[in-house]
């Protein structure tokens, strides 16, 4: 079937970070409006059973050739061939080079702003494709009006050929929570406040120790989350004071914020957010780093820190975990700040776009 617009299905293949949960709930958004028919996904020819699950038809592209040298060359030649004058949306930072009709989502400036934290190549490989997006007249679509101002002082550009389109968090309150997770990793509801982390430094984990040897002391644990290796979190230093339970599905996840105690994000940097806003729909009280894409992410509906003063940062959480009127209150208070962040209004917010970007002033079945 050819529709009028295509998304780039690479990401079905990849490890799923928040780029790629983005990309998937929103898909997921359109295949649930009534512009659906008006969508294809085209996807590697590894991807069938992952496009399966979105909901959108969906097209297969090149062969198991293209896929090499991080699915670069389906990008470049599989992607463009089969997408061959249509508007092509790609939403995980990439494109075809050769695009010329379509847009692209850049979720955040880090590898301007942050470039120690890339391998030089991979750092230049994604400056320069982002100021092929300028140069190329892609439309350009980020999550935040932090990372719009970030990215249009980076890349010499007018704030105004950017469309924010905020993110949802929903997704957290689809899958029931899991709660033999406490169970299977010696917990107990409130007994413990929960992290998410990563191996990036600007996630900050070191920051964290004296809050755990603070919450040891009250006999209270510092749970970590995220596909990390151990080696990792031994690096921190944060030793016994910190249970690390890997990777876990979304009903875990959401078993472990609703029961926590408290939930702290010690980033330094952001371009939107999710996991704090995730730990908020669920009436999870949240401590933060005091950055702008998190103070304009979160509002006033949770407590701030300074992410490079660890003693600030265990002096805030600890006040909140033993103050059970404050966490009831942030509690609620997170639940109706993220409220209006679903991902049925983020596809509505893309359809407008799309409307203006086609040149028609309206979408098929929309």
């Amino acid at each position: 079937m050819v529709t009028d617009f295509c998304v780039n299905g690479r990401f079905l293949v990849q490890p799923i970070s928040g780029v790629q949960r983005v990309a998937r709930q929103l898909c997921r958004a359109l295949a649930r409006s009534p512009a659906k028919d008006s969508f294809s996904l085209v996807i590697p020819p590894e991807a069938e059973a992952e496009a399966d699950q979105i909901g959108l038809p969906f097209e297969i592209a090149g062969g198991a050739s293209d896929t090499s040298l991080g699915g670069i060359l389906w990008e470049n030649r599989a992607l463009p061939k089969a997408t061959r004058g249509r508007y092509l949306i790609n939403l995980t930072n990439r494109f075809p080079l050769a695009l010329k009709r379509g847009a692209v989502l850049i979720h955040d400036a880090h590898v301007f702003d942050l470039p120690s934290t890339y391998k030089p190549i991979f750092g230049s490989f994604y400056r320069n494709l982002y100021r092929w997006a300028i140069t190329s007249g892609l439309d350009l679509v980020t999550v935040s009006k932090f990372s719009r101002a970030r990215l249009s002082q980076a890349l010499g550009v007018d704030s105004n050929r950017w469309t924010v389109i905020k993110s949802g968090i929903d997704h957290i309150l689809e899958p029931k929570p899991d709660f033999s997770t406490l169970e299977r990793f010696g917990l107990v509801p409130e007994g413990y406040v929960l992290t998410v982390g990563a191996l990036s430094a600007h996630k900050n984990l070191a920051a964290l120790k004296l809050l755990a040897r603070g919450l040891t002391a009250q006999g209270l644990k510092l749970v970590a989350v995220g596909d990390v290796a151990p080696e990792v979190y031994a690096r921190t230093d944060l030793g016994e004071a910190l249970k690390y339970v890997g990777q876990v599905s979304d009903g875990a996840l959401r078993a472990l914020m609703e029961n926590a105690r408290c939930f702290v994000f010690p980033s330094q940097y952001e371009g939107f957010g999710l996991p704090p806003l995730e730990a908020m729909a669920l009436g999870c009280p949240v401590a933060t780093s005091d950055i702008a894409p998190l103070r304009e992410a979160c509002g006033e509906a949770c407590i701030f820190f300074d992410p490079n003063d660890p003693e600030e940062i265990a002096e805030r959480v600890l006040a909140l975990s033993n103050n059970e009127a404050q966490r009831v209150h942030l509690g609620d208070a997170g639940r109706e700040a993220t409220r209006h962040l679903t991902w049925d209004r983020s596809a509505e917010t893309w359809l407008d776009l799309l409307s203006v970007a086609s040149k028609s002033s309206k979408i098929i079945g929309s």
